[in-house]
């Protein structure tokens, strides 16, 4: 990935005339919080005129191969979650693949922030020191006033100034601006407006009801008939597990040890606890 902008009087030049503003992230976390072992991915925070969009970039590479190819099909991305804050409300919606269901869910995170007199150079930027505590971890977040935007990575928000840094002081999570665009025109995801009107709102209990029900049987749209696994065709899982009807029964049980082992939220006071 590039570095951010490098000329930052000329963003603030543009930050006017843009609609869609696109920061890009660069995401290390661990799957296992028991472990050292990291992942690295790259996610875009878009910000239009009526809504902050935070999702992977995978989402938009694969509209891009999709728009190319004249629509013609979709490859789905590995990573599920997509983050929306429609402009002048509290509200943040959680968008979740679960299996073959897009769960929805509503929330109001508000971090209370304790702005520091810490600060230093990124690039070019000048970035000023916050932390806070919210959802079970402490945060260290570093914030550019340059950037006039009360936005960040995930639900994160409320500085008098994008986010350009942030991590948890188990070093869980850290999210990390590598790059900055503006484009003239909205830019949107073709999927996320075919996905967002047919997912299934929850709130919070049935959430966790619907959470553990897929831990128990993580292959039930195998034997359901939403999809049909026969010797001749055969699921492909994305971890690349192949299900047949010899083995649905071993791969259930790995598959739930997967979904213990992999589960590190990053709102541990809201984690489900798996049996």
């Amino acid at each position: 990935m590039n570095k951010i902008m490098t000329l930052l009087t000329f963003f603030i030049f543009i930050l006017g005339f843009s609609q869609t503003h696109r920061f890009i992230y660069e995401v290390n976390y661990k799957k296992d919080s028991t472990e050292s072992e990291i992942t690295k991915e790259y996610y875009h925070l878009d910000i239009n005129p009526k809504e902050t969009l935070f999702y992977d970039r995978t989402f938009f590479e694969s509209d891009s191969i999709m728009k190319a190819n004249s629509n013609s099909g979709f490859p789905v991305p590995n990573m599920n979650n997509i983050v929306l804050h429609k402009k002048g409300t509290k509200f943040f919606e959680d968008y979740e693949f679960i299996g073959w269901d897009v769960i929805k869910r509503t929330s109001e995170p508000a971090q209370i922030w304790t702005l520091t007199n810490e600060k230093k150079k990124l690039d070019n930027l000048e970035i000023q020191k916050a932390v806070s505590h919210w959802g079970g971890r402490k945060w260290t977040a570093w914030f550019a006033k340059e950037i006039p935007f009360s936005e960040g990575p995930q639900k994160f928000h409320g500085l008098p100034g994008l986010i350009v840094i942030l991590e948890d002081e188990r070093h869980n999570y850290s999210f990390k601006l590598v790059n900055s665009k503006n484009y003239s025109e909205t830019k949107s995801i073709d999927f996320f407006k075919n996905i967002f009107p047919r997912s299934l709102f929850l709130d919070e209990s049935k959430y966790k009801k619907f959470k553990l029900n897929f831990y128990q049987d993580p292959l039930a749209y195998a034997k359901n008939g939403t999809i049909e696994v026969t010797s001749e065709n055969k699921l492909a899982l994305d971890d690349g597990t192949i299900v047949t009807p010899e083995n649905i029964k071993e791969v259930t049980l790995i598959q739930q040890k997967r979904i213990k082992k992999y589960y590190n939220p990053i709102e541990l006071d809201n984690a489900i606890h798996y049996p």
